[in-house]
């Protein structure tokens, strides 16, 4: 950066010209902004100086500036000089008083300290600020309450982004505790909200003793207040933290709700409104806390509500409740809302629906208790005269019921019965606070959004009240748009939004599959409002109006296929709306157009044989016209496919006359780069296709080569609507121009991988419209299928076998085999078809019966196997004994790929023919069966399994799979194959009722390590499997303790198993295991316990090593104890949870770690517990860093006992808030952190100050 340049433009800053000192300044702010360099040191005071400076002038808008440059300026300059800047400006405040720039003065601060907290690189100034701001405001106390404001919102960035560098200096921290303390007692409403605030975040984001001793001193004087309003105050700062660190507070929840819960009618006002606002607190952040006192906290609430000590609502007169709410709706629109001066309680009611809404939410409550309890509550407060808080209890209902929809449609729950009853008293009430309260616009737009979330839940809650309803809905949409001479242009944007809200309304209800008699009334009342606002003025009424309008269109149409109502009367009303829809096609409105098209769309595919032929071919033909040009092809030709596509009511001969416009639309998009341009224009294909040939037997061959081109644009992963246009077109195309593409199509297909199930579909349909198509050329697609496979296998092999690395493993090219296995069979499938044979396999045969010699037999041997195993699957393959046998042969290959595919093929062949199962089995588990042959055989058990049991469900055959399997487990004297575990968790997760409890018994009662290892896998299998059913889940919850016994079996590898089993249900499924934890938990435990009879010491040379037998159970245990917490907090035995800890501080490092993460989970929630064991806690850490290190220890072993001194040094760091804060403090553990602290104590002093510095 120029020096001249900055120097002049400072220099212009003190010019007597105002203009002059303004542009300089504007000119300073571009510069500062541009600049990507810090000042020199000099130069930043320098500039700072001027900065300030400007704050003083005569003129606002070149302090505003200064302002501005200010900002910019703080992220340049060094900590010092924004330190020296900050501090001037305070002091300059402070100086002023009261004067006409102290303002300017602290929103400079504002702006500063914010974009130094928005600066990454800058952050490291911000704590240095906190010195010069708080002493101000110490100074300072009757500083004007706008500066005041400003001052702490620069002093709350300070300590949300460098509390912790504020920590470090404790005079400044008390200093900041005691003036927050004394301003959050301030007279200005504004000072005293903004202080209550930054007190919290003081207390969340300063560590340490002082944030710990605020929060004490501040509950300390919240327990000894008497006045209400300190105890509000108090109370609102605890929300405040509670808010932002809920665990900061979990120890005085208790006693706070003890102390507040029973309100009475001498609280006064504020009083109420802060405990409410307490309590929703509590319930938002901390419900399990709140669980046990959910009834009383409820009680409240509902008490709250009906605090209206000024009016009484038992008086039914006071209140119309009669049906007829229509004739003022559309009236009386201006935003006048009620309000009783005299009335000082409606914000006692309103926290008291903010409470509700609040338990509603939480979980606290079953479904069924929300509808049936607070749903009553709620309805019952529609009557409330106050229009903001009946504006919020019926915002918290429709919240509420849309909440509850998932549970509405589980006819278990209850809910959607409980709705049903609410519902007329629900409907009554409101249309009588519309009609008591006609001025009240919002209560009008809740009352639809209430509606609408209603019929949501239940489709035909309604029907039984829309009578009540129609008049406010034909009131609504028949009201005039415009402002009008004694309207404004509020009034009518009110109008605007209250017609959205009852076309939303409109459009919920038509979504439907039946109409009943009332409904049908509703409906015939209300179209012509729709048509009415179809042709509004007004921003987003005629797109909402044409969207129900389609929705209205789908359900006459459903209703007319029932018999259930007469559409007729309905054809010149949907006619003249797709009149009104045509006239608006080239409206530059992006969502008007897209809902016109969609309109017309769905009138031509819902009513295309009730409206004229004339008509529906206009429609149809507007569908085609690309207004506006290629970007609007998605909307409009959606449209179109939408209006063709089968089943439809449009006439075909209709369809047909319109394909050649249409085909010559689409020719052009076919070459465009827009991704969704391209693929409405195959849809357009596909959707003609369905009409027959003649639609586009003159343009087949011309599409045929536009799809190859959208093809070989990434031949990889090319769109399923390409491939699917691709199967459409086919029977057009001549065998010519087929054949001459043949080559280059296979080529690019091959290339094709498949990952979703419509690609699959796609490509398998291609091929089999091909076979069917054009049976002249089976041959050389056949044999092009073929070759492009054995091109990529043996690239593949070529690469294998040129890999130098062992431990780099070429993966073998499985998708490009199962797109050509599935690809051949598919050819197939379409040419018997078309010839009227069944399917056979006689093609793949000469592939099979191959004997893999070189690698081109290996190639098409795999291709052969894999498209059999797919034939086997789909059911397509005749019993063969001499095909079983060539499977088998092939199962004993030496190539590795030929055995793995045989495997999987023999599987599912077998899985299509159950009796063959037992052959499979005895042979693959025969005493001759061994090595890679036994492997393999193996495998095929377990495919056959998952196809018979897994895919077909076959009960009767899973019986005596089972028998058989298990009964060679019992008497097996080798060992047990995994492949077999999984076998049977496939049963028990299929069957589960019948399986998982023979599994478990099987797990108890086997006294055989090995055997009991087996089950115990198997068990394991099925705990990790994350879709299981709610069948699995009730079966696992019953049988988990009796497995889990084994925890303490005398063999430690079946503990091991068995832990691992415990660590997986925890994780995934930690509800099963919740009510059983008082049960397991003490073996659990018994094995974080170091077991000397598994310590053995081995000689290796002159060294003698330490080897632990028992390590790997008890690293499990300590994994187990670890998601215990974590998954289930407050589940685990506090004692025998400390004693593990204790015990794991000195095992193992890889164990203290996993000590390390279960004191950060629990120790907000379990200080107690910890402060109780300090001393054990200490000794143990002593013991750690008392280990020596090997004078001829390596590099390796130096790193190990670096990493267990630093993780013992972690143990301290994540325990010191707890021994500060302890009643009675660890002399011990006091101790040793001072040792460790001890700059003379060498490395461990630098591990503390890392630690700490961290967080």
């Amino acid at each position: 950066m120029s020096n001249t340049t900055l120097d002049g433009l400072l220099v212009k800053l003190r010019e007597p010209d105002l203009d002059l000192r303004a542009m300089a300044a504007s000119d300073l702010l571009d510069l500062l902004k541009k600049l990507d360099i810090s000042f020199m040191k000099d130069e930043g005071k320098q500039c700072m100086t001027a900065l300030v400076k400007l704050l003083y002038d005569s003129q606002s808008h070149v302090q505003n500036l200064g302002m501005d440059c200010l900002g910019q300026a703080v992220c340049l300059v060094d900590a010092e000089t924004a330190k020296e800047a900050v501090s001037s400006i305070c002091c300059e405040i402070q100086q002023r008083g009261t004067s006409a720039e102290t303002t300017a003065l602290s929103v400079a601060l504002r702006v500063m300290s914010g974009r130094i907290s928005e600066d990454a690189d800058a952050k490291k100034v911000l704590g240095s600020l906190a010195v010069p701001i708080a002493s101000m405001l110490s100074n300072s106390p009757d500083m004007p309450s706008d500066v005041a404001v400003d001052v702490f919102a620069a002093l709350s960035d300070v300590l949300t982004h460098a509390g912790a560098q504020v920590a470090t200096d404790s005079e400044v921290v008390n200093q900041t505790q005691e003036v927050l303390l004394s301003f959050i007692s301030h007279s200005n409403l504004s000072v005293r909200r903004r202080a209550i605030a930054v007190l919290g975040a003081f207390v969340v984001h300063v560590p340490g003793e002082q944030s710990e001793k605020a929060l004490a001193i501040i509950f300390q004087r919240y327990e000894a207040c008497t006045r209400a309003s300190e105890k509000c105050i108090l109370l609102r700062v605890l929300v405040t933290i509670a808010r932002q660190c809920p665990e900061r507070v979990t120890k005085i929840v208790p006693s706070i709700i003890d102390r507040e819960i029973n309100l009475t009618e001498e609280c006064d006002r504020e009083e109420r409104m802060t405990v409410l606002l307490v309590f929703e607190t509590f319930v938002q952040h901390c419900a399990e806390l709140v669980a046990s006192r959910r009834n009383e906290i409820y009680t409240c609430a509902v008490e709250a509500l009906k605090y209206d000590p000024n009016y009484n609502y038992d008086d039914e007169d006071g209140m119309d409740t009669g049906s007829e709410a229509g004739d003022d709706f559309g009236d009386e629109y201006e935003d006048d809302i009620y309000e009783d001066d005299e009335d000082d309680t409606w914000d006692v009611r309103l926290s008291g629906v903010k409470l509700l809404a609040a338990i509603a939410r939480s979980g606290l409550y079953s479904p069924h208790d929300i509808a049936q309890h607070i749903g009553t509550v709620l309805i019952a407060r529609f009557r409330e005269r106050e229009d903001v808080v009946r504006a919020e209890i019926l915002a918290t209902y429709a919240t509420v019921v849309g909440a509850l929809g998932e549970s509405a449609a589980d006819s278990a729950s209850g809910v959607a019965e409980v709705l049903q009853q609410q519902a007329p008293e629900a409907v009554t009430l409101i249309l009588a606070a519309i009609k008591n309260y006609p001025r009240s616009t919002e209560t009008k737009q809740l009352a639809f959004a209430v509606f609408a979330q209603l019929v949501l839940a239940k489709y035909d809650i309604l029907d039984g009240s829309l009578s009540d309803i129609t008049p406010i809905v034909t009131a609504a949409l028949s009201a005039d748009d415009t402002s009008g001479t004694l309207q404004t242009a509020s009034s009518s944007l009110v109008k605007t939004n209250l017609k959205l809200d009852v076309l939303e309304f409109l459009r919920v209800l038509v979504q439907r599959s039946s109409v009943s008699d009332s409904a049908a009334e509703f409906l015939i009342a209300t179209k012509d409002g729709l048509r009415e606002n179809a042709s509004s003025k007004a921003f987003q009424v005629p797109s909402a109006s044409f969207t129900a309008a389609a929705g209205l269109v789908k359900l006459l149409s459903n209703a007319a296929h029932q018999s259930s109502m007469e559409v007729a009367q309905f054809v010149p009303w949907a006619e003249d709306m797709a009149q009104c829809a045509v006239s608006l096609t080239g409206t530059d409105d992006q969502d008007l157009r897209s809902s016109v098209n969609v309109f017309i769309g769905t009138v031509l595919q819902k009513f295309g044989d009730h409206i004229s032929a004339s008509t529906a071919q206009q429609l149809l033909l507007i569908l085609t016209e690309l207004k506006g040009g290629i970007v609007h092809a998605p909307a409009v030709l959606g449209a179109f496919v939408q209006a063709i596509s089968k089943p439809t009511a449009l006439p075909q001969e209709i369809v047909v006359d319109v394909a050649p416009s249409v085909l010559q639309v689409i020719d052009p998009l076919f070459r465009q780069g827009s991704a969704s341009v391209v693929t409405v224009a195959l849809n357009v294909v596909k959707a003609l296709a369905g009409y027959g040939t003649e639609t586009l037997a003159s343009a087949g061959d011309h599409i045929l080569t536009n799809i190859i081109a959208i093809i070989s644009k990434s031949p990889e992963s090319p769109p399923a609507s390409a491939l699917q246009a691709f199967a459409a077109v086919c029977p057009t195309v001549s065998e010519e121009n087929m054949r001459s593409v043949t080559a280059k199509l296979l080529k690019l297909l091959s290339a094709t991988t498949v990952y979703d199930g419509q690609s699959a579909e796609a490509l398998g349909e291609l091929f089999e419209t091909v076979g069917r198509s054009f049976p002249g050329l089976m041959d050389s697609w056949k044999d092009g299928i073929i070759e492009n496979w054995s091109q990529t296998h043996a690239r593949y092999y070529k690469q294998r076998k040129d890999s130098s690395n062992e431990a780099i493993q070429v993966p073998f090219p499985t998708a490009m085999l199962t797109n050509a296995a599935k690809s051949i069979n598919s050819l197939y499938t379409g040419f018997y078809e078309a010839q009227g044979q069944q399917w056979t396999s006689e093609f793949l045969e000469s592939l099979v019966f191959t004997s893999p010699r070189s690698t081109e037999d290996i190639a098409l041997v795999c291709l052969g196997l894999r498209a059999l195993g797919y034939a086997a699957s789909q059911g397509w393959l005749a019993q063969s004994d001499q095909l079983a046998a060539q499977l088998d042969a092939h199962i004993q290959s030496k190539h590795d790929d030929v055995r793995d595919e045989a495997a999987a093929a023999l599987g599912k062949y077998v899985g299509s023919y159950p009796a063959t199962f037992a052959a499979l089995f005895a042979s693959a588990t025969a005493s001759d069966s061994e090595g890679a042959s036994a492997s393999g055989r193996l495998q095929a058990v377990n495919v056959a399994v998952d196809q018979i049991v897994g895919t077909g469900h076959d009960k009767t055959s899973a019986d005596a799979m089972w028998a058989q399997i298990t009964a060679y487990a019992q008497n097996s004297q080798g060992p047990l194959p995994d492949v077999l575990a999984q076998s049977l968790a496939t049963f028990a997760v299929t069957f589960p009722q019948v399986f998982i409890p023979a599994l478990a018994e099987h797990v108890s009662s086997s006294g055989d390590a090995k055997i009991k290892a087996f089950y115990i896998t198997a068990f394991r299998t099925v705990l990790a499997d994350r879709h299981l059913s709610a069948e699995c889940d009730a079966e696992l919850k019953n049988v988990l303790p009796q497995v889990l016994a084994s925890i303490d079996d005398e063999s430690i590898n079946i503990r091991r198993l068995s832990l691992l089993a415990l660590f997986t249900v925890i994780q995934s499924k930690a509800a099963l295991i919740k009510d059983a934890v008082s049960t397991i938990e003490p073996a659990l435990f018994r094995q974080t316990v170091v077991n000397e009879s598994l310590i053995r010491i081995i000689n290796m040379g002159p060294v003698k090593k330490r080897i632990d037998d028992g390590l790997d159970a008890r690293r499990c245990a300590f994994q187990c104890v670890h998601m215990l917490v974590r998954m289930l907090p407050g589940a685990a035995n506090t004692d025998l949870l400390a004693e593990s800890i204790v015990r794991g501080i000195a095992d193992d490092h890889d164990i203290r770690l996993l000590v390390l993460q279960v004191i950060h989970e629990t120790v907000s929630t379990q200080a107690h517990m910890y402060a109780e064991r300090l001393d054990e806690i200490a000794a143990s850490v002593r013991k750690v860093q008392a280990t020596k290190l090997s004078p001829k220890a390596v590099s390796q072993e130096i790193e190990k006992h670096h990493a267990i001194l630093k993780s013992s040094v972690s143990v301290l760091v994540a325990l010191e808030p707890v021994a500060k804060a302890a009643t009675s403090p660890s002399a011990e553990f006091d101790k040793l952190l001072a040792e460790v602290m001890d700059s003379s104590n060498g490395e461990l002093s630098v591990y503390y100050k890392e630690l700490h510095s961290q967080g």
